[in-house]
């Protein structure tokens, strides 16, 4: 993970652009890093989200936009590599043209393989390229086409706001196994490994590996019973 002294230089940086009346855009960043960056951008006051593309990205570009701005999605752009059987080895075939920053996920396809990258996408990516080895061929598509996922607002009623408790509700799985995933270390709140018992508040967003990310919307109260009515807002990788 990149330092806290590293992070807060990245969210002064962009801060003084919002400052100035512009949209800031990080590099793609790991989940950690992202979620780190949003949360100090968010103590200095400054309006910021991120998107990867599609819903339940794992990495994901930070941006940063003056009040008036509802939202500034990064121009992005999708790379398919016909014939291509290794995502993994098209990411870093694209990372050694267009840098690390510049190259979000990858997925299979049962014919080839896309990369999401920051557009335009460099020219000698396209065309004639070697990834892993072997000639491919690569050409631009939506990024629509090529990755899946689902987001939506999710209301539920639950005991607690334990992590594991939430992570269950969101993403329809047994409490058991979510917990499983906070104990492997494969769960972060705001970007911090979420402990056995952590908790998440209002404005808090949740990643869970292999499963996405849900943000606590609202807390609306307690029912007759005590439990707590919550909305989620929940993108499924």
């Amino acid at each position: 993970m990149r330092s806290a002294t590293g992070i807060d230089a990245q969210a002064a940086e962009m801060a003084a652009q919002v400052g100035g009346g512009r949209v800031a855009f990080s590099g793609f960043l790991e989940p950690d890093v992202a979620d780190t960056l949003l949360a100090a951008l968010r103590r200095r006051g400054v309006h910021a989200g991120a998107s990867g593309g599609y819903a339940g990205a794992v990495r994901r570009v930070v941006y940063a936009a003056p009040d008036g701005v509802p939202e500034a999605t990064p121009r992005l752009a999708a790379l398919y590599a016909e014939g291509c059987a290794d995502p993994q080895a098209l990411q870093v075939a694209a990372r050694a043209v267009a840098g690390e920053g510049a190259v979000g996920d990858a997925t299979g396809h049962a014919d080839g393989a896309t990369v999401i990258l920051l557009a335009p996408v460099p020219p000698a990516l396209l065309g004639a390229v070697r990834v892993g080895g072997a000639q491919s061929r690569l050409t631009e598509v939506p990024v629509g086409l090529a990755f899946g996922g689902s987001e939506k607002l999710q209301p539920a009623v639950v005991p607690s706001l334990r992590v594991d408790v939430l992570g269950a509700r969101a993403f329809k799985v047994s409490r058991a196994y979510f917990a499983k995933g906070v104990e492997a270390g494969r769960v972060s709140v705001n970007g911090k490994p979420a402990g056995k018992s952590a908790s998440a508040a209002e404005g808090d967003e949740v990643f869970a590996a292999g499963l996405g990310r849900f943000k606590v919307v609202r807390v609306e109260g307690e029912t007759r019973r005590g439990n707590l009515r919550v909305t989620l807002h929940v993108e499924r990788a």
